[in-house]
């Protein structure tokens, strides 16, 4: 019998519900495991089922920094919006958080875009809310603002021209599912 790695069971967790590739490279191999908690102790754990009302504030989060020097950014993002089967609004931009320090990475100092809670409407199916953490090129980052404040802003991210942009590298990915109550 093989021996699963921490990283085999990320990546089939990702196939099992498509993240990979319909969002991530079939290459991704992550390089520590991301740790998000949402007040009241309800974690994220690669596909568990959290309610919106589980998630409406904003989680906190914890890794193990691949490089303690580094700095890092975190995407929250649902690609079934506006439902499992209709992606013509995803990914949907729910929070992005830039210029964390490798040295204190539950500190979020920097919100590029602001926290919105998961808000699946009735009758759209399962949606995949995914938690991304990348490796920046630069500790102290620039990134170009991106309209925030209405929720058509936040519709039809761009993830792979973001990180191409920002020369990001993905380094732990985490995700839950969520249905309208």
């Amino acid at each position: 019998m093989p021996l699963l790695t921490t990283e085999m069971n990320i990546a089939s967790a990702l196939k099992k519900v498509n993240l990979i590739p319909e969002l991530l490279d079939e290459t991704f191999s992550p390089s520590t495991l991301l740790q998000v908690t949402y007040p009241g102790n309800k974690e994220v754990s690669l596909g568990n089922t959290l309610t919106p009302s589980d998630t409406a504030e904003q989680p906190t989060i914890n890794f193990v920094p691949p490089e303690e020097s580094a700095s890092y950014t975190l995407v929250m993002t649902d690609p079934d919006a506006p439902s499992a089967t209709d992606h013509k609004f995803g990914p949907w931009r729910h929070w992005i958080s830039v210029n964390v320090s490798g040295n204190d990475p539950s500190n979020l100092p920097q919100h590029h875009t602001p926290y919105i809670g998961p808000g699946p409407g009735p009758d759209t199916g399962v949606h995949r809310y995914l938690f991304l953490l990348f490796k920046q090129a630069q500790p102290a980052q620039t990134f170009a603002p991106m309209a925030h404040e209405e929720k058509p802003d936040r519709r039809n991210f761009q993830l792979k021209q973001f990180v191409t942009d920002n020369q990001l590298e993905l380094v732990a990915a985490n995700f839950f599912l969520c249905t309208a109550p």
